[in-house]
């Protein structure tokens, strides 16, 4: 099983940041929370961290752990923790990405995102978040 973590980044507006996959590799042009996969030693917190400022250039504050998900693809298994997470600095800058946006929870169901992050997209923009 392959561990991984992503960011849950919200900004002043209250939207969610996201990430388009590159054209190539799994889940090619489909959408994600910002993160990437544990080296061996590291803690997740220390993944995303790390993971947010290889991909974004962003230093980032975890904050709590919002869910976890466990998801079969046909090559791996993969095991994703989602936290919440601030930008503590920088300026994003997209050097694996296709694409990025800030979107209201609501906007979510407008993005095809990689199976394994669907759950949580179910719950960040389900009907409870809406009330």
């Amino acid at each position: 099983m392959i561990k991984v973590t992503a960011a849950i980044i919200k900004n002043r507006e209250g939207e969610l940041l996201i990430c388009q996959r590159a054209g190539s590799g799994s889940c090619a042009f489909l959408w994600e929370f910002p993160g990437g996969k544990c080296e061996e030693g590291e803690s997740l917190e220390e993944c995303v961290v790390r993971e947010c400022k290889e991909e974004l250039d962003l230093d980032i504050a975890v904050t709590a752990v919002f869910g976890e998900t466990t998801y079969q693809y046909p090559e791996k298994e993969v095991n994703l923790t989602f936290f919440d997470a601030e930008i503590i600095s920088g300026t994003i800058r997209m050097d694996v990405h296709n694409d990025m946006k800030w979107v209201k929870p609501d906007e979510l169901v407008r993005f095809t995102f990689c199976p394994a992050d669907e759950q949580i997209v179910d719950l960040l923009g389900g009907p409870q978040m809406l009330r």
